[in-house]
């Protein structure tokens, strides 16, 4: 159940996200602060381009939310059985931008097409 976000997001916010993200992956495993080669290597060869516009900024109550779109998809090309599955967020080159669960954790098979949910991100009031 590892979750990660860049210092990026940390210093610049759900902006930083937004902007700099460039491909959502499904990843077979992933161990909080995975280096990108490391996330790379982990994909099961599913993935999709995102643009800014593929993110959705709001506030609900007090707190600041990053919403993904939904209904992205792709083809996986590699199986796994017993999957610990996360989604990354990458600029498509070399940065890990956040990592969150798939919670579903379902088996994936070669050749079946993987359905991206929508996610979202709370940044919250302090407290």
């Amino acid at each position: 159940m590892a979750k990660w976000v860049r210092s990026g997001v940390l210093d610049n916010g759900l902006n930083d996200i937004k902007t700099v993200a460039t491909k959502m992956l499904l990843l077979s495993t992933y161990t909080a602060g995975d280096t990108y080669a490391v996330v790379f290597a982990n994909r099961l060869n599913a993935g999709v381009t995102m643009v800014a516009a593929d993110f959705t900024l709001a506030a609900v109550g007090n707190n600041r939310t990053l919403t993904t779109a939904a209904g992205k998809a792709d083809t996986a090309t590699a199986t796994a059985a017993t999957p610990n599955l996360h989604i990354a967020f990458t600029d498509g080159v070399g940065v890990v931008i956040w990592v969150t669960d798939e919670t579903s954790d379902q088996p994936i098979t070669s050749g079946n097409t993987i359905n991206f949910p929508a996610l979202v991100y709370t940044s919250q009031q302090p407290v």
